[in-house]
């Protein structure tokens, strides 16, 4: 059975919203930091509630490919990983579900300078 939110206006019960917790997923992004140099490396994982089977790491930048594994990064599961970055990789990444549900997205930036210490 659904939970469902009832919202009182004007004296009148409306059904006004569902609430199905665990359809929303979270983009993990490791090392945690949205700023990158050339030549870096990061992995970006699909969380839902520590289940993470059916959602996939997507983005949307210059490059070609929007899934990964499709022309970039390479998948396991439900994380990407990505080994050497390119300032093309520069753009906003999320994670999508089999249905199409999407979590919240995440704006990643990759400088053309390498980075000289660590």
């Amino acid at each position: 059975m659904k939970e469902a939110s009832v919202c009182l206006l004007d004296l009148t019960l409306l059904l006004c919203c569902t609430t199905n917790p665990g359809l929303a997923a979270g983009l993990t992004v490791s090392p945690s930091r949205s700023q990158f140099f050339k030549g870096e490396s990061v992995s970006l994982s699909c969380e839902e509630d520590n289940i993470s089977a059916g959602w996939t790491v997507r983005r949307n930048t210059t490059r070609n490919g929007t899934q990964c594994g499709d022309g970039w990064g390479e998948p396991a599961g439900s994380t990407c990983y990505m080994n050497y970055l390119v300032p093309s990789d520069t753009g906003v990444y999320w994670c999508e579900s089999r249905e199409g549900a999407a979590s919240s997205s995440i704006q990643l930036t990759v400088s053309g300078k390498i980075r000289l210490w660590s």
